[in-house]
């Protein structure tokens, strides 16, 4: 998605049609195509300005980026994504969570990113090999390497945009869960 510079968007702001568009990186007529789909995020008004809030088409786009890999990968819906899902769906939000997180802690918010976008990556890579048809074409040990690296992948991810929960008290069906 090519984004107008952040700096142009002001928070809690509106964007345009025009800027919208832009924002999605699309024509304006693809923009009005999109508008007419279910779900899209309807017009708002803010300081008089009437148009489509910035972190709004963002869950959008989220959503229709899932629903494509879904599609893509043979999977019928990513339910085993549990909570974690949120971090499909609003991968930017979940990235903030992790830096300030990091921050918190006061420990390296690239290394904490670095180490969020491997298990985001890797959660995505490993859950059609574990809940798909692509299942049945692994050996025994390939699809348990799978489902390792996907609670791991997970677990990853819980403890980094969740840091309040302690992973180390949670079985693998509770991670699954999750």
């Amino acid at each position: 998605m090519s984004k107008i510079k952040e700096k142009e968007i002001v928070e809690g702001g509106v964007l345009s049609v025009q800027e919208s568009a832009q924002y999605l990186g699309v024509s304006r007529s693809s923009f009005w195509r999109k508008a007419k789909s279910d779900g899209f995020p309807s017009k708002v008004v803010i300081n008089n300005k009437v148009g489509y809030r910035p972190e709004d088409l963002e869950e959008w786009h989220s959503k229709q980026v899932a629903n494509r890999e879904a599609k893509r990968s043979g999977v019928q819906n990513y339910e085993f994504f549990g909570r974690a899902l949120f971090v499909l769906d609003c991968h930017n939000l979940a990235r903030s969570c992790v830096v300030l997180n990091a921050k918190r802690r006061g420990a390296d918010k690239l290394e904490a990113v670095k180490r969020f976008d491997w298990a985001f990556e890797k959660m995505k890579e490993t859950y059609p090999k574990v809940f798909s048809a692509v299942k049945e074409t692994l050996s025994e040990k390939e699809a348990s390497k799978a489902w390792r690296d996907f609670i791991g992948s997970k677990e990853e991810i819980i403890k980094l945009v969740w840091p309040e929960i302690d992973t180390d008290d949670l079985t693998e069906e509770e991670i699954l869960a999750f």
